[in-house]
């Protein structure tokens, strides 16, 4: 700042740089208005003039990315909108996971020969097509580069069948090519690496043939051998046995450390090489609270040591932390409970943190979070842990220990997360009991229970893995997934859980899963004086039941009118029951 500046500054109360900062956030809503009114005149030049404006003033402004990908859509630039819409997926990963059906809509509009793609293999299944036949004259290299495929394939677990066999069978053509020496370029390269990437996040759940497995094999022998004697490895080697199979699984895979890779590969990695190797190293960093003895409760410490979950890829971006009670009365208008007024020093448990997703959106959303992350899996928590970004570890504290035996702890929280874990324990109501005993009078708990009623395709799929005698290992996965497609229960595809390895286990295989029905919510929650504040539900499916709850005059807290609804709307639940409840 120059002299005159700070005079001016001086002048009018006010330093220069926040006037500056002040100007420029006036500017930058100056921009997007005008380029809203521009794109909704069907003015789409214009539009994207604006929004590119804006955008030098503010590159994370992710819904000016968004909008730039819709206004470049409609101005026929299909290559210049994927990358727009990526850039917003990059600021704001969490869209992926709101949004996902909308994202790949977008996707095979910008892209037609994926569409095409995607009609042909449905139609061949189980037959995989060839690239060639699947792109025809296309070719693969119509989509290989396309930013939004590139970053959707690494962010998050396709969740469609008709997607997944495209890529089954896309991955067994590159097999193929790579078997046969045929040459590869570049695009190629960095599409398998994608591909391979996306293979790793799904934890290998993608069917393959027995002629598939001896090919992999050969490719696996030939790259080990080549690590082995020095020789050199080609690039698309690595990447089409990374779709297969984790890289940290080769023997002396540390050796591929050492060369220069090109970005894709380097990138390829550090996801399969170095990030294991820097969980491996956390194991002795997490504390032990608690003992773990219980039968019930070793079982499925062991199912998440093998399968920890989830996944989770990206860390949700632009989030604004508000106090507790704020988020509670944005999410149930006009309901009544006591505030906590809390902006500070706000204690948090999160039971069954498994690895840390409910953890760090907690230290995100609520103003003065500070929490403590628990599970029966190592595994998990040192997955947990290195997910963590930096600016939250300071205030995420992760320990294993069994909520059986949390009463000996001497620790008191103003709000327990109990959303993933309760219904994995032999006895759901002993487990919140025990939890109740460690929240403040006036704490709130937010909860997640299985339906009884809304989970009867699951309880089908469990019958029929059981009948047909299919295991818990990947390949029983695999195969039962194949199966379970071709009769009435593929309805259980519903479930986003079914597209991942842990995940599916999770759903279908888990070694214990307990089931209640909101009548024994309401008996618990009036033995032990507990104020029902309402079911969490997305903003679309929020307004069906206010108006449905308002035509019936009721109350959206009384859960005889949710019972009601579930006996007559069996589905209503059909995920699980998401609800928060306050101590009295």
């Amino acid at each position: 700042m120059n002299r005159k500046e700070r005079r001016a500054a001086r002048r009018h109360g006010q330093p220069a740089d926040a006037r500056r900062t002040e100007s420029a956030g006036d500017q930058v809503s100056q921009l997007f208005s005008e380029a809203v009114a521009c794109e909704q005149a069907r003015k789409f030049d214009n539009a994207a003039r604006a929004y590119e404006s804006l955008l030098q003033l503010k590159p994370d402004h992710a819904q000016a990315c968004n909008n730039l990908g819709r206004v470049m859509q409609a101005l026929g630039k299909p290559q210049e909108a994927s990358a727009y819409f990526a850039r917003a997926l990059v600021l704001m990963p969490q869209l992926l996971e709101q949004q996902y059906a909308g994202i790949c809509a977008t996707l095979v509009a910008l892209c037609p020969p994926l569409g095409d793609a995607l009609r042909r293999q449905a139609a061949a299944w189980p037959r995989r097509l060839a690239k060639n036949d699947l792109f025809r004259n296309a070719g693969l290299v119509a989509i290989a580069a396309n930013p939004l495929l590139l970053h959707l394939l690494q962010s998050i677990p396709v969740r469609d069948v008709a997607f997944e066999h495209a890529l089954t069978a896309l991955r067994l053509s590159l097999l193929t090519d790579v078997a046969n020496g045929k040459p590869i370029p570049d695009v190629l390269v960095a599409f398998g690496c994608a591909l391979a990437k996306q293979c790793f996040i799904n934890e290998y759940v993608f069917a393959t043939t027995a002629e598939e497995d001896a090919q992999v094999s050969r490719l696996k022998s030939a790259v080990a051998g080549a690590l082995g004697s020095g020789a050199s490895i080609a690039p698309m080697q690595l990447a089409v046995l990374a779709m297969y199979s984790p890289l940290h699984a080769l023997l002396a895979a540390q050796k591929l450390l050492a060369h220069p890779w090109a970005p894709p590969i380097d990138g390829l990695i550090t996801q399969q090489i170095r990030e294991p190797t820097r969980e491996r190293e956390l194991r002795d960093t997490i504390p032990r609270l608690t003992s773990i003895d219980d039968e019930v409760s070793r079982r499925v410490q062991q199912q998440y040591e093998e399968n920890p979950y989830p996944r989770w890829i990206h860390v949700a971006g632009q989030v604004q932390a508000i106090p507790l009670d704020q988020y509670l009365r944005d999410l149930f208008p006009g309901r009544g409970f006591a505030s906590l007024g809390k902006t500070e020093a706000l204690d948090v448990l999160v039971a069954g943190c498994g690895t840390g997703q409910i953890a760090v959106a907690s230290a995100q959303k609520y103003l003065g979070a500070r929490v403590l992350a628990l599970d029966l899996s190592l595994s998990s928590l040192r997955y947990a842990k290195r997910k963590t970004p930096p600016a939250l570890a300071a205030r995420i504290d992760y320990a294993q220990a069994d909520i059986l035996k949390l009463a000996s702890i001497d620790r008191r929280f103003d709000m327990i997360d109990a959303s993933g874990v309760l219904h994995h324990m032999t006895d759901p109501l002993e487990g919140w009991r025990i939890l109740l005993g460690l929240l403040r009078p006036g704490g709130f708990m937010h909860l997640g229970l299985y339906s009884e009623t809304g989970r009867n395709d699951v309880v089908a799929a469990r019958t029929f893995i059981a009948e047909h005698r299919f295991d818990s290992s990947p390949a029983g996965i695999r195969r039962c997934r194949q199966e379970l497609l071709a009769t009435p229960i593929a309805s259980i595809t519903r479930f986003t859980d079914f597209f991942s390895t842990s995940e599916c286990r999770d759903l279908l295989f888990h070694v214990q899963e307990s089931r209640l029905t909101i009548p024994q919510i309401k008996a618990f929650i009036a033995q032990n004086n507990l104020r029902f504040l309402g079911f969490e539900f997305d903003a679309v499916k929020v307004a069906h039941y206010r108006d449905m709850f308002a035509e019936q005059g009721w109350s959206m807290s009384d859960l005889d009118c949710w019972h009601e609804v579930e006996t007559k709307h069996t589905d209503t639940f059909s995920g699980m029951y998401q609800f928060w409840v306050q101590k009295g």
